[in-house]
């Protein structure tokens, strides 16, 4: 039986818990969607029981993911019942792997060796950014060398790192979000998440937005810096797993985001951006620009392509002057790939 690629994720909430820091921007009630609120080994237990019935047999792998606060800043002990319960599923073969977010600068050998032990295979570091004085300003309470420190100590035990970064932070600039993806890139991650800071209501960054103290950036600001971050990273061959919050009645609620580049589709936005380009890129070196075009990409391209509402297409028509543009389906054509004829 085929399998799907993308793993079967068991999300696990433990929202503010072992977070010795309330960063500027931070409201993981808004981001999970979860009060906060420290799980039991039980309530662990029946969460990955219930997924487990939503997995069809070709997911795989799957992996159980700890997500929200600072896993290894909770109690040692703690750590240890939530990673023993995650990790029968492993022992009977229902589950691949754990992974799990935290801070950079509770890493140590000691919390290592309990993650190795219980089946932990790839850990997660909100980086955040590589400004030191970014990170100040968004009280984060760590530095750009405990996240380099973190990231080594981490390779030497064998796991698989994720960085996380949150471009448009208090402080940052177009040209200290480019350093902060250099620096990043630099540090050779498996994976990484772009996360564009944005408002959240009752967070430190909600009054400085409202004493006029902080600008966030706006949506075509956000796309336009990210896009320039996929591109580096793309460019280095680092995997982005991830672009944007993901989309929940507690974000775009009442108590939720307030300002800055959010849209549900953020990601998709910026995929579009970058087929834009390469559509300009290719129509740029014809000699001879015809009135009508075609295109082909593969299948799951085609809306990356055309844009939300058909935006991509519509700019080609008005900036080349097209009466029509054709987009065919090509399955001979790798994904981010683009041909005209």
């Amino acid at each position: 039986m085929k399998r799907n690629k993308k793993p079967f994720i068991i999300p696990v909430f433990v929202p503010h818990q072992g977070c010795p820091h309330r960063c500027a921007f931070c409201d993981q009630r808004s981001v999970t969607g979860a009060a906060a609120v420290s799980p039991s080994p039980e309530d662990v237990m029946k969460r990955i029981q219930d997924f487990l019935c939503y997995k069809r047999e070709y997911h795989w792998p799957v992996e159980i993911a700890f997500y929200g606060g600072t896993f290894t800043g909770l109690p040692y002990d703690y750590q240890e019942k939530l990673l023993e319960t995650a990790e029968q599923f492993i022992v009977n073969g229902s589950v691949h792997c754990i992974r799990l977010s935290t801070r950079p600068d509770t890493i140590n050998k000691e919390t290592l060796n309990l993650l190795k032990k219980h089946g932990v295979t790839t850990v997660e570091l909100g980086a955040q950014s590589m400004d030191d004085r970014v990170l100040r300003a968004s009280r984060r309470g760590h530095t750009a060398s405990d996240t380099v420190r973190a990231v080594a100590l981490l390779k030497d035990y064998g796991f698989k790192v994720g960085l996380q970064i949150m471009p448009g932070l208090p402080g940052d600039t177009e040209e200290s979000i480019i350093d902060t993806g250099e620096k990043t890139a630099s540090l050779r991650p498996d994976c990484v998440r772009i996360y564009p800071a944005v408002v959240l209501k009752n967070t430190h960054l909600a009054r400085l937005y409202q004493q006029g103290r902080y600008v966030p950036l706006s949506l075509k600001q956000g796309v336009r810096v990210v896009k320039k971050l996929l591109y580096l990273f793309n460019g280095r061959g680092i995997s982005v797993i991830r672009i944007g919050l993901q989309a929940s009645d507690s974000l775009t609620g009442p108590n939720g985001i307030i300002a800055g580049p959010y849209h549900p589709s953020f990601g998709h936005l910026v995929h579009s951006a970058i087929f834009f380009d390469k559509a300009v890129g290719l129509i740029e070196k014809m000699k001879n620009i015809p009135g009508r075009i075609t295109f082909r990409t593969a299948p799951g391209d085609i809306p990356k392509f055309r844009g939300l509402n058909n935006n991509n297409i519509e700019k080609l028509m008005n900036r080349f002057n097209f009466r029509g543009i054709r987009v065919v389906p090509d399955i001979m054509i790798p994904p981010g790939g683009l041909v005209y004829e």
